[in-house]
């Protein structure tokens, strides 16, 4: 039988993808977005989590003994802890300084920024930013990528504030810190896309040129003498590729 914390975030992730394409998508669909290629294999595991409920979060500790059920309470705003709070409501400087990366990184390809929430993150391998649904483009693909992808960082710096550091807050990142990270789950992304390009590993399964290319484009640092399919050319990033404080990405 279904779970009813399934159920329910399967209905939040149509209503969210309905409101960005204009057109609800199936269950079926939606677990089938999981599995896209353009989400990286750890991401996938907190969206297939996240559907099912599965994070031990808020509601989770509530009726727990001390001081279990003190991590139901966000400690900086006195809320139930719940995703949604977590990727969007917060104070924290994870997800202040993450989204607004996101959307500066975007702003040439795509204004305003998207209205999300948690049901858009959870069904983000469905939301299209271009005419043709069919035929995602590069600029579709970008965002699919960037949402998962700093909802996931989001989510890693908030349980290491909570669980590793516990709640102390002088240990956590500081801003820098948190944007040398995102600069660097980027740049990841960018050199797995460059590889997944190889038709000689890859055959026919290989990702193609062309959309890689129109994905990133008009975001990246360039260098000198670079030509217009910079993907053979390994010095290409995204403005701080290579600060990784703490060690921790990847």
């Amino acid at each position: 039988p279904t779970r009813r914390r399934t159920k329910a975030n399967i209905e939040r992730v149509k209503a969210s993808v309905t409101r960005q394409n204009g057109e609800a998508p199936t269950s079926d669909e939606i677990w089938r977005a999981i599995k896209s290629r353009d989400t990286s294999r750890n991401v996938r595991n907190f969206l297939w989590k996240g559907l099912h409920g599965g994070h031990k979060i808020g509601d989770y500790f509530t009726g727990m003994p001390a001081p279990w059920c003190e991590y139901a309470t966000c400690p900086l705003c006195d809320k139930t802890e719940s995703l949604q709070h977590i990727l969007f409501e917060c104070a924290s400087k994870e997800r202040t300084t993450i989204w607004k990366l996101a959307a500066d990184f975007t702003k040439d390809r795509i204004q305003p920024w998207p209205d999300l929430d948690a049901g858009s993150v959870l069904g983000s391998a469905l939301l299209n930013f271009s005419d043709d649904a069919q035929q995602p483009s590069g600029l579709t693909r970008l965002m699919r990528i960037v949402i998962a992808e700093s909802a996931f960082l989001i989510w890693k710096i908030r349980c290491e504030r909570r669980i590793e550091h516990e709640d102390d807050q002088e240990a956590a990142p500081s801003v820098d810190e948190i944007s040398g990270r995102w600069h660097a789950t980027i740049n990841a992304r960018i050199s797995h896309d460059r590889h997944l390009t190889n038709r000689r590993r890859y055959k026919r399964k290989a990702l193609d040129e062309d959309l890689v290319l129109d994905t990133w484009d008009g975001l990246l640092e360039l260098p000198e003498n670079v030509p217009p399919n910079w993907i053979r050319h390994p010095g290409v990033l995204v403005g701080r590729g290579t600060t990784r404080p703490r060690g921790r990405e990847r």
